[in-house]
């Protein structure tokens, strides 16, 4: 299965050896604050241009249809994964990231909802002879109702000369990952995987004939796919490096792969035994992989046992080892801490106790723990961070939280429902949104209460904020 890639996209690839060197591709995923889920290809859940922190939580809007996993960002619109008719059927809604203003829905899919991935993708516009002529960017979308279905979606470039790519695949069961993505610089590759095993690429790439004079005489989508192996257990986890062209697997019988793109095969193997130093550890891989800002570590969770692990990219080989002594409820994340230089740390969550929670603090570079913050209830959410390092998460009795790079609860604010999806942060005319789904279906949106305009009529008294339940700053 592995040699099948260079036989499929090798007529394509004897096309572009004679256009340039220039590649426009170089990273998978479209430049915006929350492209995919996880934010961003390593799965940090860390967004670097939210640089003002919200002190005092306000929400700016707030809709029904809630969110069954993390919404993307295109830039202007939230692509919000809720159901549709029914449990059984689910649509994408896009809703204004700044407004709150539903603009339209896309599907219905089959099963189980998933975060969509906005993919760079690339226009080769070549002469009569197949010699460039120019580049252009372009997109491409990944969309899954989960456990059925998944479709690649592409515009055309000119719709009179060739359709759209919707080119929905069926019948692989039970797709839970998060779709992942890299580049060889022409193609675009997503890549997903499913509950049996399957490790698929896609592959996409237009290409564009004009005469001499730059009218287009035919339009051609270089597309397809195919299963690069399979191993007998789920695969929890898709993440990978732009660097090194490396994408990493971890899977429910606590195997952890590596695939070198560079070569299609495989880069190494290790368990989480290996990682345990022989030790063995009857555990699994159900929490995501993350890579850390300099692409030299996967930070890698045994769920049950609460072992986090750092895990060298170059080989597999164990750096270090963290045991939380608990189970690991949600994370990891990653992001920087202000106020030790900038410095790598792992968020996780574990179950403390049987009705609390705690967020732990990890130093990437050792895996130290720098601190742990007991929360009032149990949670599930994963926290997402802002660029000032500064944490957002929920938990299960409806409270939202902020926490400081330091572990101080910083403010809590009350939305009713469960929060189990991770927050989504986006910066939008110089504002921190902060983005919560409620498990009431509700999504709500909070700003920092100084960025909100009143303008009250005669003799009318402003209220702040339009809080969620009883927002209280609780110090920095």
């Amino acid at each position: 299965m592995r040699g099948t890639r260079q036989w499929i996209v090798a007529f394509g690839l004897m096309m572009l050896m004679s256009l340039s060197s220039a590649q426009i591709l170089t990273e998978p995923f479209l430049d915006t604050d929350w492209p995919t889920w996880g934010a961003d290809s390593r799965r940090s859940h860390f967004n670097p241009n939210a640089t003002q922190s919200i002190d005092n939580p306000a929400v700016k809007w707030v809709i029904t249809g809630g969110a069954l996993d993390e919404p993307a960002f295109d830039g202007d619109f939230l692509w919000v994964p809720r159901n549709g008719l029914n449990r059984r059927i689910i649509e994408y809604a896009f809703v204004n990231a700044n407004s709150g203003l539903l603009d339209g829905t896309f599907g219905p899919f089959q099963g189980r909802a998933a975060t969509p991935a906005f993919l760079n993708a690339d226009i080769v516009v070549v002469d009569s002879n197949g010699f460039l002529v120019t580049e252009i960017p372009s997109i491409a979308f990944m969309l899954s109702g989960g456990q059925y279905d998944c479709t690649l979606f592409s515009p055309s470039p000119d719709p009179n000369f060739a359709p759209d790519v919707f080119w929905t695949i069926r019948g692989i069961p039970a797709y839970r990952t998060g779709f992942g993505a890299l580049t060889d610089g022409f193609y675009i590759y997503p890549v997903f995987a499913d509950n049996f095993g399957n490790i698929v690429f896609l592959f996409l790439i237009w290409i564009v004939e004009v005469n001499d004079s730059f009218e287009i005489q035919e339009i051609t989508a270089d597309y397809g796919g195919f299963i690069f192996d399979q191993i007998g257990s789920a695969v929890h986890s898709i993440t990978s490096t732009t660097s090194s062209n490396l994408v990493v697997m971890g899977f429910h019988n606590g195997l952890i792969v590596a695939i070198d793109f560079n070569i299609f095969d495989y880069a190494w193997f290790t368990t989480v035994t290996d990682l345990s130093n022989d030790e063995v550890v009857s555990d699994a891989f159900d929490r995501p992989l993350v890579i850390t800002s300099d692409e030299t570590q996967v930070i890698a969770c045994a769920t049950n046992s609460g072992r986090v692990y750092g895990v060298n990219v170059a080989d597999g080989t164990r750096n270090w080892e963290f045991q939380a002594g608990k189970p690991i409820m949600a994370g990891p994340s990653i992001g920087p801490d202000p106020s030790n230089g900038d410095e790598d740390t792992v968020y996780i969550v574990v179950r403390e106790n049987r009705t609390q929670s705690a967020v732990v603090a990890i130093r990437a570079s050792d895996g130290t723990q720098k601190w742990k913050r007991l929360l009032p209830n149990v949670s599930l959410c994963t926290p997402s961070i802002d660029g000032n390092g500064v944490l957002y998460l929920g938990d299960d009795r409806g409270f939202v939280y902020s926490l400081a790079p330091s572990g101080a609860i910083r403010w809590t604010s009350f939305v009713s429902a469960p929060v189990r999806v991770a927050p989504v942060i986006t910066f939008i005319d110089d504002v921190t949104h902060v983005h919560v789904a409620a498990g009431n279906r509700f999504l709500f949106t909070f700003v920092d209460q100084s960025t909100l305009v009143f303008t009250p009529g005669v003799g009318a008294t402003p209220i702040p904020g339009g809080r969620a339940g009883n927002s209280t700053s609780v110090g920095r």
